[in-house]
């Protein structure tokens, strides 16, 4: 509150300045969707907030006061970052001071939301009469959650495009976009390769469930359509990233097709000459226009959670539950081993504060866990990396997009962990020679998985023929796959953000000072 005041006082000084005599401004003060805002309105010349002056200022001591003051000006602006918006139409500047502070109770109403969610859920499956039950599931709460993730799959596609092609059309020299991706497809193939040696290590040593129990079940089978016919192979992925139509990509929602034409995008805007400046503003435009819808849509996320979790409950039959039970915990026990070795990496790595890391990223995680889609909170989490984190753009606009559709080191622990749970189920033996072929498929995997909620199932479907387990022993775990599927997303993402921040900190792109405060 307090830095907003002094904001907005500065900018009203510096507005004063342009005012036509007997002319005047306004300050409104208003909030709207949650988020509390100064709008402050003036005619006169246009207003240019300069953040430059600030630039190489290491004493404010030894400047003259009015100097000082410009100073402190400058630096307030540029703290306020993304917060600060200003505009000028028909001889009217208008400031808008985003105030803040409704972070805190969005995270809050996302969490009590969960909580009656996971109440009501119990309550439509053991209270509530089942037609009655059916009745509010189809008519209420599905519409909902899918009206809201529909929202969500329709601004994810020019959310991928226009951030990478503003990023990428910031390099001067293309050298460092070409180290920098390089830094992060390392960073994100090293962490998928820990994720599958330590979940392969803890199947191992605690080997869930009991030998061949599988066997003795008669349901299994029922209600298990997975189609495992899907190319994965790596060189049709490869292929598959070249699309024959620049629009297809964007209507089929094809995240790797979207970013090579971003990527292509990105660098063709630089060296077209005099038009590179206005196609930079006007990209830059657009994805700060589709950043606002997201943070528009997000809005609703509490409702949409209430929603998704009363499904899910109600979905989830008591006997599936309790006998993968063993499973379950082995299978959080190894994300929260994850999460662990992330912390890890930032430590030794990027030689920064974990814990400062998961405090500023705990609302990522929460949205990664309550729409269990890598792509749906894409947004959340580019957010986070620029605002809290520190992170530049340059890194995060592009390593943000492209982890969602390849850095699926939750979906790699998922595979093990549930391919060799279902292969003791079935009293299969897996040779130490087939564990190596097992982790490559996994990896490729990885790779080519949509970050959409339930595709697991289909890159488990693929697992298990490798290994030779019956395809209907995915009944076993789809109950309860729901839950894991957003424990596994949470993992994804913050790999993703993870990641980010280490390669910004080795590239100089990271903020300290937001990262720190």
């Amino acid at each position: 509150m307090i830095k907003t005041i002094l904001i907005a006082e500065e900018t009203v000084a510096q507005l004063i300045e342009r005012i036509p005599p007997n002319g005047h401004f306004s300050v409104c003060v208003r909030k709207m969707l949650g988020e509390a805002e100064v709008v402050i309105t003036a005619k006169g010349s246009e207003y240019h907030p300069d953040t430059s002056v600030a630039d190489g200022i290491d004493n404010l001591g030894k400047l003259e006061d009015e100097d000082a003051q410009d100073i402190i000006r400058s630096l307030l602006l540029k703290a306020h970052g993304e917060n600060y918006k200003v505009s000028y139409k028909n001889g009217t500047n208008t400031i808008r001071i985003l105030a803040g502070g409704s972070e805190s109770s969005m995270l809050i109403n996302t969490m009590i939301c969960l909580g009656l969610g996971l109440i009501f859920g119990v309550l439509l499956q053991t209270v509530i009469p089942s037609q009655v039950a059916d009745g509010i599931l189809q008519y209420a709460l599905d519409p909902v959650k899918t009206v809201f993730m529909n929202c969500l799959k329709m601004i994810i596609a020019p959310v991928v495009f226009f951030s990478i092609v503003s990023c990428i059309s910031q390099f001067k020299d293309l050298s460092q976009l070409g180290r920098i991706g390089g830094k992060v497809m390392s960073m994100y193939l090293f962490t998928t390769v820990l994720a599958i040696l330590m979940a392969m290590g803890i199947s191992m040593l605690i080997k869930p469930g009991e030998l061949g129990f599988a066997l003795t079940l008669t349901d299994v089978s029922q209600n298990v359509s997975v189609n495992t016919t899907v190319d994965t192979s790596l060189l049709h992925t490869i292929v598959g990233i070249f699309p024959s139509n620049f629009l297809q990509p964007f209507v089929d929602s094809n995240t790797l097709q979207i970013i090579f034409l971003a990527a292509l995008t990105g660098i063709a805007v630089g060296m077209i000459g005099e038009y590179s400046s206005f196609l930079g503003k006007f990209f830059e435009a657009c994805n700060s226009l589709f950043l606002t819808i997201t943070t528009i849509i997000s809005k609703c996320i509490p409702i949409a959670v209430f929603c998704s979790a009363s499904i899910m409950v109600k979905n989830l039959g008591g006997k599936s539950l309790f006998s993968v039970l063993g499973f379950f915990f082995t299978q959080l026990f190894a994300i929260f081993c994850m999460l662990i070795i992330y912390g890890i990496l930032i430590t030794i790595m990027g030689r920064l504060n974990p814990f400062t890391f998961y405090k500023k990223n705990k609302e990522g995680m929460l949205t990664s866990f309550t729409l269990s889609s890598s792509n749906a909170a894409m947004p959340t989490n580019m957010r986070i990396c620029t605002d809290k984190l520190g992170i530049s753009p340059k890194v995060c606009s592009f390593s943000i997009p492209l982890g969602a559709t390849v850095n699926m080191d939750g979906a790699c622990i998922f595979l093990v962990t549930t391919g060799l749970f279902l292969a003791r189920a079935y009293g299969i033996s897996i040779p130490a020679s087939s564990y190596f072929s097992l982790a490559i498929t996994i990896i490729l995997l990885s790779l080519g998985c949509p970050g959409v909620p339930g595709s697991g199932l289909v890159c488990l479907g693929i697992v298990l023929g490798q290994i030779g387990v019956p395809l209907e022993a995915i009944g076993i775990v789809m109950g309860i796959h729901p839950i894991i599927d957003m424990i596994d997303t949470m993992s994804n993402t913050t790999g993703d953000v993870a990641a980010a921040l280490i390669v910004a900190k080795t590239e100089n792109l990271l903020d300290l000072d937001k990262f720190k405060n």
